[in-house]
């Protein structure tokens, strides 16, 4: 159950988080929004269990909405970097959802058995769109906001490919796919520096995916 709940959570924070909705998420609509689009994720991933675990699933709703809450009170208060925010935000929302499962461990209701599946697909959702918003968040955050689509997409794409390699036992064509990819896409987009994927971006995001990818082995 953690990692169906987990996907849910990387859908709904990251793929579905478009710039539009981080920009509204300080209004109770915008908020409403994305606590709406994490139900439809919850739901969609936990179709089959729905019946009896909704009443935990909802606390996960809760508890999500009260961190996002907090992170959008604090952050003008936080004189901290931006990375620091974000990494305390996504540990809150997974001790969340570790802590809601304990809950209902305890109450008699089994999460059941690890599915690879689930760990699979969190491990592609966090080496692509996860990395391509925490490393600018990191590495470049006043551009984070300025950057294109095509950037962020050259990560994705990027870390997608590595992870596979990886993950297949081909890492031996690992350097020679990143640097092609660098060479072909992300050169050529970084002719505008302030919207251009940084090459520690690249290949931070390359060795990443495959440290994730060896792990999916």
């Amino acid at each position: 159950m953690f990692y169906r709940l987990m996907t849910a959570h990387l859908v709904a924070d990251f793929v579905l988080q478009t710039r539009w909705l981080v920009q509204r998420k300080h209004t109770p609509g915008g908020l409403a929004l994305h606590i709406a689009i994490l139900g439809l994720a919850i739901a969609a991933v936990t179709a089959d269990r729905l019946a009896e675990w909704w009443p935990w699933l909802l606390a996960i709703l809760v508890a999500h909405a009260v961190v996002d809450w907090a992170k959008v009170r604090l952050q003008p208060r936080l004189r901290v970097a931006p990375i620091l925010l974000f990494l305390a935000d996504q540990a809150a929302h997974i001790l969340s959802i570790v802590a809601v499962i304990a809950l209902a461990d305890l109450n008699g209701l089994r999460a059941g058995e690890a599915e690879p599946l689930w760990w699979l697909v969190c491990a592609y959702l966090t080496a692509t769109f996860g990395l391509s918003i925490a490393l600018p968040l990191w590495l470049d955050p006043p551009n984070l906001m300025k950057r294109p689509a095509a950037a962020r997409l050259t990560l994705i794409a990027a870390s997608a490919l590595v992870l596979t390699l990886a993950w297949r036992g081909l890492p031996i064509l690992i350097p020679v796919v990143g640097v092609a990819m660098y060479r072909g896409i992300a050169l050529p987009l970084g002719r505008r520096p302030a919207t251009a994927t940084l090459p520690i971006e690249f290949w931070s995001a390359a060795v990443v995916a495959a440290i994730l990818g060896w792990g999916l082995t």
